[in-house]
């Protein structure tokens, strides 16, 4: 048994106040008032017990975000800057529309990729915070390759791409619109300009100036419509939300299926507002009086359940001696009579040093949690389990989504070693009983760290140490997150590449 909304257990602590200082009406009163506070208190907690989970099918959309960020984007004719009410139209929409899924990419003369197609909302909204315009010196715009980069990331048949731009600076954009038309994308621009302009702040003047000393006004270039014409799309004036929410549900079609598992529960409320009621009324007439010499005792136990705490404790307890002693079927076994994520947690670790890739990675997405780190730790799990499975593909955006949230060393060689795996299909991993948790994190919540056995998990492997005979080798253009203290920051690598046209610019404006 669970408690839905456990918070109201707090309120138990009044029931030892109220005892303490109310001593008017007599013990028998009092008694029957507290039961019933109590069991007002459990109702108010929503105790309920879980049923078989149910799977749901659902499919959506491909949406690819891509972001411009060259120089002209801190120009302020949409406060506080274009690029700030871009980001701030990105939140929006991943949250407006859950059953898309969303990529982002950023470009100016170059395009990355910030994060691959998703449908984890806290991972992108953290990608958009973690963007720091103010590393970026490229001055110039270049929509191809965006556009390129965005027929590489999606499978789909029309992916729905949007532009926040302020139109770029080129002239015309028909070797653009040529190249939508021949691959049929579907594209939206979202104009993040006036016709006025804006001049552009600087750290050092107060506006930006051209090489010959002119302040530099930068307005927005309307040639750059003629992609969404070409793209069957809309051109957005502004961030207008609801315009661009009508653009995703208007384009929504089937890109990809999946399904998700919905966790449901019987609430038994009922029962301890019952007895709440039944304690009340007893309280105030002699039905109270005969009962209390009696039962009133065993009354006190109705409706509370032993299995919650007793029993748990016990299971966890045999869960984790098992697991210890290298019995990770029975130990999975144990935890999967306890309910909660730590439990679901140490059960798929469980599974995985069973050698039961699948199941660990059917439990690990089950998971929910609010917490970067842990959700970081999550995706990592993930990652392994694919490549145990050789689904590089797959582990290749789980490991980049670990990074995401927070750089480890372990989950970066792991991505290394997997680099051109997909090709080879081929992919050399040790004994699964020499795999151990790193040092410093990744042990399963709960169980503790030995060095020889029982400590051992998926969460290291071959592939921090360069299996598959990578060992060593660096990919070439590799874009690497890099994290400090637990929040999302683009790396000097990211930044890198964003700005390794900047060098050929002559006059971008």
């Amino acid at each position: 048994m669970i408690f839905l909304s456990p918070l109201w257990l707090i309120a138990l602590a009044a029931v030892a106040v109220y005892l303490w200082g109310v001593k008017r009406y007599g013990w028998r009163i009092q008694g029957w008032l507290v039961l019933a506070a109590v069991m007002v208190i459990l109702a108010l907690s929503r105790p309920a017990v879980s049923q078989k989970p149910l799977k749901v099918e659902e499919g959506g959309s491909d949406v690819i975000l891509a972001v411009d960020v060259s120089y002209s984007m801190r120009a302020t004719d949409f406060a506080p800057s274009r690029l700030e009410a871009a980001k701030a139209m990105l939140r929006s929409v991943v949250r407006s529309n859950p059953k898309e899924r969303f990529g982002v990419i950023a470009f100016t003369t170059s395009a990355i990729v910030l994060s691959p197609l998703t449908k984890d909302r806290e991972l992108l909204e953290h990608l958009f915070d973690s963007l720091d315009e103010s590393q970026i010196i490229t001055k110039g715009t270049r929509v191809m390759s965006a556009l390129e980069l965005s027929r590489k990331m999606s499978h789909a048949e029309h992916p729905t791409i949007i532009l926040f731009t302020d139109g770029g600076d080129e002239a015309q954009y028909e070797k653009e619109a040529d190249y939508i038309r021949e691959n049929a994308l579907a594209v939206n621009v979202v104009m993040l300009a006036t016709a006025e302009g804006s001049t552009i702040p600087t750290e050092e003047e107060a506006s930006f100036k051209d090489e010959e000393g002119h302040i530099v006004v930068t307005s927005r270039n309307d040639a750059i419509n003629v992609l969404a014409e070409a793209g069957g799309g809309r051109v957005i004036q502004g961030n207008d939300m609801s315009a661009l929410n009508d653009v995703i549900v208007e384009g929504r079609r089937d890109d990809f299926k999946g399904s998700s598992t919905i966790i449901r529960y019987t609430e038994l409320f009922y029962i301890p507002l019952l007895i709440a009621v039944f304690a009340f009324v007893a309280a105030f007439t002699t039905v109270g009086e005969k009962i209390s010499k009696r039962f009133l005792p065993l009354l006190a136990l109705i409706g509370i359940s032993a299995q919650g705490g007793v029993l748990d404790f016990a299971y966890l307890h045999l869960a984790h001696t098992d697991y210890v002693q290298g019995n990770f079927e029975r130990s999975a076994a144990w935890y999967d009579k306890v309910e909660g994520n730590e439990a679901r947690y140490n059960r798929a670790n469980a599974l995985y040093k069973a050698g039961k890739y699948t199941e660990a990675l059917a439990l690990y997405r089950q998971i929910r949690s609010n917490d970067p780190l842990f959700k970081s730790t999550l995706f990592y799990n993930i990652g392994n389990c694919h490549i145990r499975l050789q689904e590089f593909e797959n582990a290749r955006n789980a490991l980049l989504k670990s990074l995401s949230l927070r750089y480890t060393k372990a989950a970066d060689e792991n991505l290394r070693a997997i680099a051109g795996a997909a090709e080879k299909q081929t992919l050399n991993v040790r004994k699964e009983k020499k795999d151990q948790f790193s040092k410093e994190e990744n042990a399963p919540t709960g169980e503790s760290k030995p060095s020889k056995q029982g400590g051992g998990s998926n969460m290291q492997t071959d592939m921090a140490s360069g299996g598959g005979g990578d060992e060593g080798k660096k990919t070439e253009g590799d874009a690497r997150l890099s994290m400090a203290q637990g929040k999302a920051k683009l790396s000097s690598r990211q930044y890198e590449l964003i700005n390794q046209r900047s060098v050929h610019e002559t006059k971008p404006w």
